[in-house]
């Protein structure tokens, strides 16, 4: 089966008032990540298993996102999801490579269009030091970390935090997570187990990706959304509790007009604040800036929230997302996958 690579997304929300309108700001600290094909269950099925903390990139190599998902997907029961990726010739492709783009790209050199061929290929010049094509020359590097696992206890892994914060149960019944620390809370990993943990993702130019569908088009001139973005501006640097610096930047690429927000430091950009004005409309439009996330800052502004907090709610979460950032994993070997999967009782579910 084909799935996305997994997507960490981390969520601030609050409804504001401005511009006589409700907005939504949602703050969100998000690596993205390519599409993979991998098959869902245990890794147990595995037939090419690398040797002991040997990770290799050599053809047929696995690594598995192996994540505990407190929400779910159905009937507010937690869940616990697998899949892997595989390695051939130092690359990783699934059904969305070399297929068409279906979005506008614009970058300062080149509109690309919904028919051109996107790229969509992972490049893995080492597991520590990958390379995202995109399309043209439109890339991403990734740099990841690896953390010896050998000794260290499974559940704090898998779910960084949560032995000390526990389980929010008023929404969602957390059978699984329960059940991992119940029955399984002592386990170690075995000798040769390994994993990596994402540290910082950069693309290497300005993007604005935007669809021209109706469901994407703006009701307001271009020239009006652009107005606003001064006072909107002023209000997020003025609110957030972040310790963010947001700038407001507009500019034309290709006869293409487009505003944005971001902020300095992570280069997110503030979804309601990014637009294009494309053959006399506009259009709502998607920003990635240049500029480096990379875990060790997100952290320090998720410590600066937290410390402004006196919400129980808001304390844990803020908690649970640095644990993640410093404690948790991004992808696993096949020793400490094998050894995820070989815990009977926990029902590990794809993606």
């Amino acid at each position: 089966m084909c799935i996305k690579f997994k997507r960490y997304k981390i969520v601030i929300e609050s409804i504001i008032m401005l511009k006589n309108k409700a907005l939504l700001l949602t703050l969100s600290f998000v690596p993205f990540v390519l599409a993979a094909c991998g098959g869902g269950g245990g890794s147990g099925d595995n037939n090419n298993q690398s040797s002991g903390s040997q990770d290799l990139i050599s053809n047929g190599t696995r690594y598995y996102f192996m994540d505990y998902n407190p929400e779910g997907n159905d009937n507010n029961v937690d869940e616990l999801n697998v899949s892997y990726f595989e390695i051939f010739n130092k690359k990783s492709t699934d059904s969305s490579s070399y297929q068409s783009l279906d979005e506008y790209l614009l970058t300062e050199k080149k509109l690309y269009l919904p028919t051109d061929k996107a790229t969509n290929v992972m490049n893995f010049n080492s597991m520590t030091d990958w390379t995202l094509d995109l399309i043209g020359d439109v890339k991403e590097s990734w740099k990841l970390e690896k953390v010896d696992l050998t000794n260290k206890n499974m559940f704090d892994t898998v779910l960084p935090g949560y032995r000390i914060l526990g389980f929010d149960d008023a929404e969602t019944s957390n059978i699984n997570g329960h059940m991992f620390l119940n029955t399984y809370g002592q386990r170690n990993f075995p000798q040769g187990s390994s994993c990596y943990r994402l540290i910082s993702k950069k693309t290497n130019q300005d993007t604005f990706a935007f669809n021209t569908n109706q469901n994407y088009e703006i009701n307001q001139s271009f020239e009006d959304f652009d107005a606003e973005n001064v006072p909107y501006l002023e209000y997020l640097n003025r609110t957030n509790q972040f310790g963010l610096t947001y700038r407001a930047v507009s500019g034309s690429w290709k006869n293409i007009s487009w505003t944005t927000i971001y902020d300095t430091s992570l280069g997110i950009a503030i979804d309601d604040a990014v637009a294009v004005k494309y053959q006399g409309k506009t259009y709502a439009a998607d920003y990635t800036s240049n500029i480096a996330w990379t875990a060790a800052q997100e952290s320090i502004h998720w410590d600066i929230f937290l410390k402004k907090q006196s919400n129980p709610i808001a304390i844990r979460s803020a908690k649970l997302k640095i644990a993640q950032l410093k404690s948790g994993c991004y992808v696993y070997n096949e020793t400490a996958a094998n050894a995820l999967a070989s815990l009977n009782s926990l029902n590990w579910k794809p993606y």
